[in-house]
């Protein structure tokens, strides 16, 4: 992919190195077997890799839920920011922030500020912390049980134009996993509307990266039930494909591994959990990326960004291949409507995009027991 500049911020583009090693043969292995040094983040149960690319930025692989005795589990494959779509409500411009690299634009944090209770990374340019994630469980049918829960989190900035991106990863110790896109910065054109769509690139792999499946939730009310009664179920998406969002059915997709069962004979899975306070664009059929907020393909290491200022990839990664029972991918769509306030200015509070990543039946009960 060639980077091409906002049209308003001339980027000078320097090299930005890339951490990878080898992966090992076996197919259970702890991420330490992946990378190592400052590439390993360890923490909150969780070992993972990561690494800076130009286009994508702050990219996490091999993720590993680990708990002594005897769990340690591939989680994530590979998870990055696929792109940032930003167009104006007056037509133009329409900005494909990530075609023009997230990564150059990387800024060096402060420990005071920015880090005060983690370890700068990378140069100053990912911040790595535990933090406390607030209450986690809480049961009082006699005496009261509380517990609070911590998570790892790696992040970074990138300043796109007037405009600040904060790339986050959380990884909760209950297993749950939390991308987030956080928006700040100054306002580029005073004050037009725009709408900021984050596209997320996941490669879900329980333990291995074959073997697994795609499901849909959903939730209705039948009419026979007079509004006391749902209806639900998942139903299986047997090929590459895109859907919406529909909040009023309570929808949500879930990648399942077909060779593995916990002990109470649920097969392992992960959901995905759209934000509630999300909305939907759609726009153009030459930006046929915006008819959904979720896609599934079969795995094809090429396919990695969502559209370039010119053309709409993520649509021709739609070639009827099955996503039964292989390596599949899942791509997922947050939407933020900026109609700009006076309190944007001169600088805009941080606004934030995210969605959750969920244990469904991956242990055999409460993670943090």
């Amino acid at each position: 992919m060639n980077f091409k500049p906002r049209r308003t911020l001339a980027l000078i583009f320097v090299l930005v190195v890339t951490f990878a090693s080898t992966p090992p043969d076996a197919a259970h292995a702890s991420a330490a077997d992946y990378c190592s040094g400052q590439q390993l983040a360890i923490g909150a149960n969780w070992t993972v890799c990561w690494e800076i690319r130009a286009n994508e930025g702050l990219v996490v692989s091999n993720a590993y839920f680990t708990k002594p005795p005897n769990i340690d589990r591939r989680v994530l494959g590979e998870g990055s920011v696929a792109q940032i779509f930003v167009p104006y409500e007056t037509g133009s411009p329409r900005y494909h922030d990530v075609a023009y690299g997230l990564g150059p634009a990387m800024v060096v944090l402060s420990q005071n500020d920015d880090c005060p209770h983690g370890t700068l990374l990378s140069g100053g340019r990912v911040c790595r912390e535990i933090h406390d994630r607030g209450l986690a469980e809480k049961y009082c049918a006699g005496p009261c049980t509380s517990r609070r829960g911590t998570a790892l989190r790696l992040w970074s900035s990138s300043q796109m134009g007037a405009y600040n991106y904060i790339t986050s990863w959380e990884f909760h110790d209950d297993g749950t996993i939390e991308p987030g896109l956080g928006l700040s910065g100054a306002l580029q054109f005073g004050d037009t509307a725009h709408v900021h769509n984050v596209y997320w690139r996941l490669d879900v792999d329980i333990d291995d990266p074959g073997g697994d499946s795609v499901e849909e939730f959903w939730r209705i009310a039948p009419t026979w039930g007079g509004g006391l009664v749902g209806a639900l179920g998942w139903n299986p998406i047997l090929g590459e494909t895109w859907r919406p969002n529909r909040l009023e059915e309570f929808r949500k997709w879930r990648v399942v591994d077909n060779n593995r069962t916990n002990a109470n004979g649920a097969p392992m899975s992960y959901e995905l959990i759209p934000h509630a306070g999300d909305g939907n664009l759609r726009t153009t059929a030459a930006e046929g990326f915006s008819r959904g907020e979720f896609w599934v393909t079969a795995y094809k290491p090429g396919e990695r960004f969502v559209s370039t200022d010119d053309d709409d990839l993520l649509s021709t990664y739609i070639t009827g291949d099955p996503v039964g029972n292989t390596d599949v991918v899942i791509w997922y769509a947050l939407h933020e409507h900026h109609q700009v306030r006076d309190e944007d200015a001169p600088y805009m509070p941080m606004e934030w995009v995210h969605f959750k990543l969920r244990p469904r039946d991956f242990f055999d009960d409460s993670s943090m027991d």
